[in-house]
């Protein structure tokens, strides 16, 4: 089940303007699935001491080491090898060895590593592209949900400058500005807000291309949102500093004004979905997908009306509406974000960005969120002003 914690103070909380008991809240967006095994989100990673020496399955004395440190036999490297560190797959349940962290693996007499490799750009495609397989090396042993590593580049997440906790999700529009929920940036001032580009395991910096953090600059959140509606739910953040554009980390494509979606199949949207950034946080931490169908307006309407919403609820045109297969969704959601619908040769276009829903992947109730091409005038507008071209997320 893809279950992302919906990060909304309770003054944004129920999509009509009248106020209601907020018992009826917890019904309304229900609570997460329980379960007596423990999963990946049970998990506390402790990280490895580096220090310690372990003995593999074939009795010879290791040491815990990024992936990259290793060749295929696990004998140790002490350069990135790209025919080697590619074959990877790596495991990421617990129990199969000694390593906690994803990316670690157990590598016989480990040498000092050369310096990573800075951010390239030469050879990015444009916006929007998927890289399905991953980059770098592949992952196993997971629920399925998991995406790989740099799979969708435009995801970025959101964090408290001050504490590092986590704030939500946004999505990457230009190396200098990210698109995210107005739910999520009204809480914030400038420069109280942070964003990580090419995050994908919260809880290890390990990987050889590496995240970028910059804090945000400037907030334009959406004039006429409305915080108890969540109507017209948009913020535009504007970064101190640019991200390097890289394989893993790279810009969305974006709709046309007014563009419709509501026959759009496999859209994929993401997030992580816990409070805590770090080791402190519990392990559903690598970043998920779930693949979900648009639903059509007017039925969307019509189906939350037989919610507990009831007969007068009317679904606001800055919303759309994807899902409704039982234990799919994102309700219990990452707020604002990415909703994406392929356009062809594995590219996306953003469609939405997460807003709110009834319960947690009920049958036959699709979850809400922003309709991003209503606010593609509004979007330009405001990037020009800052002075940021948005023709390169056209296609």
């Amino acid at each position: 089940m893809f279950v992302l914690l919906l990060a909304l103070a309770s003054a944004v909380a129920y999509p009509q303007t009248t106020t209601i008991n907020p018992s009826v809240l917890a019904d309304i967006f229900g609570t997460p699935a329980t379960s007596k095994t423990p999963g990946l989100e049970d998990i506390t990673v402790r990280p490895t001491d580096s220090t310690s020496t372990f003995v593999d399955t074939n009795g010879d004395a290791c040491k815990c080491v990024p992936y990259y440190l290793c060749d295929a036999d696990l004998n140790a490297v002490n350069a990135y090898n790209e025919s080697v560190t590619g074959a990877f797959r790596l495991d990421i349940r617990f129990g199969q060895d000694e390593c906690q962290e994803s990316v670690e693996r157990c590598c016989k007499n480990p040498k000092a590593p050369e310096p990573l490799p800075k951010p390239d750009s030469k050879n990015l495609k444009g916006c929007g592209y998927r890289n399905r397989k991953g980059i770098d090396f592949t992952i196993c042993g997971g629920t399925g949900a998991e995406a790989q590593f740099g799979e969708f580049p435009w995801v970025v997440a959101l964090m408290d400058a001050n504490n590092g906790s986590y704030a939500g999700v946004g999505v990457l529009l230009h190396p200098q500005v990210v698109l995210t929920g107005a739910h999520i940036a009204f809480k914030y001032a400038p420069n109280t807000l942070k964003i990580r580009a090419g995050e994908w395991d919260t809880q290890t910096d390990k990987e050889r291309l590496q995240s970028q953090e910059r804090i945000v600059q400037d907030i334009f959140i959406h004039p006429e949102f409305h915080a108890k509606s969540l109507r017209n739910d948009i913020a535009l953040l504007r970064l101190k500093e640019p991200v390097e554009l890289a394989d893993h980390i790279n810009v969305i494509c974006l709709p046309n004004q007014d563009e419709k979606f509501e026959t759009s199949q496999d859209c994929v949207a993401n997030g992580w979905g816990k409070d805590v950034f770090g080791l402190k946080g519990r392990y559903a931490v690598i970043l998920k997908r779930v693949e979900v169908n648009m639903v059509e307006h007017g039925k969307c309407n019509q189906i939350l009306k037989n919610t507990r919403l009831g007969h007068n609820f009317r679904l606001h045109d800055s919303f759309v509406c994807a899902g409704g297969e039982e234990g799919k969704d994102t309700c219990q959601g990452d707020g604002g974000a990415p909703l994406a619908c392929p356009i062809g040769d594995d590219r996306y276009k953003l469609t939405g960005l997460v807003a709110w829903g009834i319960g947690c992947g009920e049958k036959g109730v699709p979850a809400v969120y922003v309709n991003v091409a209503m606010f593609r005038n509004l979007i330009d507008s405001k990037m020009a002003e800052w002075g940021y071209d948005t023709s390169g997320n056209n296609v």
